[in-house]
């Protein structure tokens, strides 16, 4: 009976052993994980770091590639209001371009409420950077002719002509450039959940994330003054409200980590 007793055990012991070296020991910054993401914020590079094995630190950077969209869009001539000697080759169209390039910068403190080896995870941090969600420009040559010629009527030009931009108006500058963009706050809460850890237990793993930035209402500018979007148009339409109302900005992001050591 005490040999029974003795090998029982022994039997217990081992696999107490087994069952202590498959646990992933994390203390305070004793890992380094690196990763590399695609997301809704760009493409990311991050490091991170363990506190416990409920909570881990991360700092990052995310690249929102430069996509650029162009177009012909449609010019306005109100003719009628400009003096009898002040004359503007009337071209029907102008070339625009939209950029959707911008960089921002993030930390988050991930919390795993049910420790060990558990994924699950909820974050919250901010981001903070790339205020201009996206960026308008456009030039025309005819209308920085008239303005160059007739600098007296400067005024009276550029309040007569204006770009068609769906149904809104956009006014040159004194350059026959268009110049826009909207922006939020460079500083942005965040709070997130997901599963999969940025240190992971085996040298490479994977980690999905859906969240929110609270960026705060839109606001659009030109010329680097705000203006209201409504007054871009004489019509409260669907555009107006979205920008009105749109205040939180979607994330999602599936990252591949690496634990350096």
């Amino acid at each position: 009976m005490k040999k029974l007793l003795i090998a029982c055990f022994a039997l217990l012991m081992g696999i107490a052993t087994a069952s202590a070296q498959e646990y992933y020991e994390r203390g305070v910054f004793n890992h380094l994980g690196l990763n590399v993401s695609a997301s809704t914020e760009g493409i990311g590079v991050s490091v991170a770091a363990p506190i416990t094995d409920y909570l881990e630190l991360s700092a990052g950077v995310n690249f929102m590639p430069g996509v650029k969209i162009k177009g012909d869009v449609n010019v306005d001539y109100n003719l009628g209001v400009l003096p009898a000697q002040v004359t503007i080759p009337n071209h029907d169209k102008v070339k625009i371009t939209g950029n959707l390039k911008r960089t921002t910068m993030d930390v988050k403190l991930n919390i795993y409420p049910f420790g060990g080896n558990s994924t699950f995870f909820v974050a919250g941090g901010f981001s903070f950077g790339g205020e201009k969600l996206g960026k308008l420009t456009g030039h025309s040559d005819a209308i920085q002719s008239a303005i160059t010629t007739f600098p007296t009527f400067k005024d009276v030009i550029l309040n007569s002509i204006s770009a068609e931009l769906d149904k809104y108006n956009v006014k040159f500058d004194e350059n026959g450039d268009i110049n826009g963009d909207i922006r939020v706050k460079n500083f942005r809460p965040y709070v997130g959940l997901g599963v999969g850890r940025l240190v992971p237990k085996h040298r490479v793993g994977f980690r999905f994330e859906a969240g929110c930035q609270f960026m705060g209402k839109l606001k659009v500018y030109q010329d680097n003054k705000e203006v209201k979007i409504n007054e871009l148009n004489d019509s409260d339409d669907d555009l107006s409200k979205i920008i009105d109302k749109w205040t939180v900005y979607p994330v999602l992001k599936l990252t591949i980590t690496g634990r350096i050591f």
